[in-house]
């Protein structure tokens, strides 16, 4: 078989790729490891970071390709790939703008989530980070609607539905607002009446909804998606990268390309030898990425002359998670990104029962790492769980008897007993409580600084006073969750160039026919995220430019 382009990997890198090339006339051929298209995209968010962008614009944002460079660069320093921001921050819009324009996908504006560093020139409060809007599944192929990769569960309602960003009040409500109580009551209803034809639901959110349009919309384009057909290796004539091996249907086979092969197969994190390799405390690691992000893509390029950009900040964009083992024996998993930590009312200790970092600050993780915290508990009271639950525990407490069963949240009646049970240092604790109290009474956490920037104040409960982030916890029973260092993506990736054509170790001259994008290229942010969203901008935007250069089209 020939094709103009093969793309390995079907995340939002890879399809953008594959949406763009074929946009321009290209014959385009996608092969997907396992059996579920959507990578890390459509476990995710679905937000996306991109500066200038049109949406903004019309909401009155004013914000430019130069600000945002700005921005970029003095957070990431000394080592930027000047190179390759240039390419992201003018061509991000653009890809925004092609996709609105072309394809079924389609943003909001989220207002709510700043850029993370405040404190850097180029930094906004608002209009560079998009939410995906929601999607009605029924829209796609009843076959491909049971390939788009399954949201993580443990983000669903109870129940198994999805929820979207703007449902989460009126989950809150339910009972106290007769208004959210019909709402969420239709999204019960809907969710039952999809079950009696499917074996999932189909109102899709967040990244689900983002990779279910671009699924739509390269059905459109006419582009080939294999799924369950992992690549084996890159095969080569005279230097030039001129297809892949295959395993697809029981027989391996050789695809050829005849404009190049795009590198999109989602990084490292799922592989325990890789981790080993670049990921701090890999055998506490916790990552929430697909079970084929093993390193495939990478370990292939290397095997061609490549090499990984190595000297990040960061090797992964980590973050911290929750482990819930379920009764089948596997794992649920919950990353702690802002529904608890951040709230007045939840510290984190460590085995002294001591806090030791700010929790509402976006690289906590950071402060798990350097104190060797790892795995540490958060802390909470009977009030505060009630309100905006603990982990997989629900606001309202819902599913909190189930996990207390299950072993992953922790009761205590008293605080000495909650310390005794998770093993941590009961006068720690104790003393620990006490003095974050005086803090929630005055307001100011002179020992890590939780609540004092305006991410954090955005990331707390606006209507708590005199600190949003800050809050007392005095209320028993007590309650835990033991937490974990770990990733939402890895970081580290090949060496490209500014048109993401893999870089050759030696000559450091492109290698022909072979791209690289999403995870498999070194991150832009090479540790240092800029805001929610990066990680989704930076795939699909590189994805367009991939799919741009490799059909001839300017970048």
């Amino acid at each position: 078989m020939e094709k103009d382009v093969v793309i390995v990997g079907s995340g939002g890198a890879g399809m953008s790729a594959a949406i763009t090339a074929a946009k321009a006339g290209l014959d385009v051929l996608v092969v997907e490891k396992t059996q579920y298209f959507g990578g890390t995209t459509a476990l995710s968010g679905g937000g996306i970071w991109i500066p200038a962008n049109s949406i903004g614009k019309r909401d009155g944002v004013q914000d430019s390709p130069e600000l945002a460079a700005k921005y970029i660069k003095g957070l990431v320093g000394d080592i930027v790939r000047e190179d390759v921001v240039d390419t992201f921050v003018n061509n991000g819009h653009k890809m925004l703008d092609f996709m609105l324009e072309n394809t079924e996908v389609d943003f909001y504006p989220n207002n709510d989530e700043p850029d993370y560093y405040q404190d850097i020139e180029g930094a906004l409060m608002k209009g560079r980070l998009l939410n995906p809007s929601s999607y009605d599944g029924r829209l796609l192929d009843r076959d491909d609607l049971l390939k788009l990769r399954p949201p993580l569960q443990e983000f669903n309602a109870p129940m198994g539905f999805m929820v979207a960003f703007e449902d989460i009040p009126h989950l809150m409500s339910v009972g106290k607002n007769l208004k959210s109580t019909i709402h969420v009551l239709k999204m019960v209803g809907r969710y039952a009446m999809d079950r009696l034809r499917y074996p999932r639901g189909t109102a899709l959110t967040m990244g689900n909804a983002l990779m279910a349009r671009m699924i739509k919309s390269a059905r459109k384009e006419g582009i080939t998606l294999w799924n369950n057909a992992p690549m084996t290796k890159l095969v080569s004539e005279d230097g030039r990268v001129v297809g892949v091996e295959v395993k697809h249907q029981g027989k391996t086979q050789v695809i050829r390309a005849k404009r190049g092969v795009i590198l999109a197969s989602g990084g490292f994190s799922a592989s325990l030898e890789w981790r080993r390799k670049y990921i701090p405390y890999p055998e506490d690691h916790v990552s929430f990425l697909p079970e084929g992000n093993t390193g495939d893509g990478l370990q292939t390029a290397l095997d061609m002359g490549a090499e990984l950009e190595e000297g990040n900040h960061d090797n992964a964009a980590y973050t911290v998670m929750s482990v819930y083992k379920k009764p089948d024996g596997t794992e649920g998993k919950y990353p702690h990104v802002f529904m608890d930590r951040t709230k007045p009312g939840c510290i984190a200790v460590n085995a002294e029962g001591k806090r030791f970092g700010n929790e509402a600050a976006a690289n906590f993780y950071k402060a798990m790492h350097d104190t060797g915290a790892v795995p540490a508990h958060l802390i909470c009271d009977e009030k505060f769980i009630k309100k905006f639950g603990l982990g997989l525990v629900l606001p309202g407490g819902m599913r909190l008897g189930k996990l207390l069963k299950a072993g992953y949240v922790v009761k205590g009646d008293t605080l000495e007993d909650l310390a005794r049970q998770i093993g941590c240092d009961v006068n720690g604790l104790k003393e620990t409580v006490a003095k974050h109290n005086e803090y929630a009474a005055q307001g100011k956490d002179p020992e890590f600084g939780k609540g004092d920037s305006a991410v954090d104040q955005a990331l707390g409960d606006p209507t708590h006073k005199p600190n949003p982030c800050l809050g007392t916890i005095e209320t028993g029973p007590f309650y835990a969750v033991k937490i974990f260092p770990g990733d939402g993506s890895t970081m580290l990736g090949l060496k490209v160039d500014r048109y993401t054509r893999v870089l050759n170790k030696d000559t450091r001259e492109p290698i022909p026919g072979l791209y690289a994008c999403g995870l498999d290229m070194n991150v832009l942010w090479r540790g240092r995220e800029p805001a929610h969203g990066s990680y989704n901008g930076t795939g699909l935007t590189f994805g367009y430019v991939a799919g741009r250069h490799v059909a001839g089209l300017d970048v």
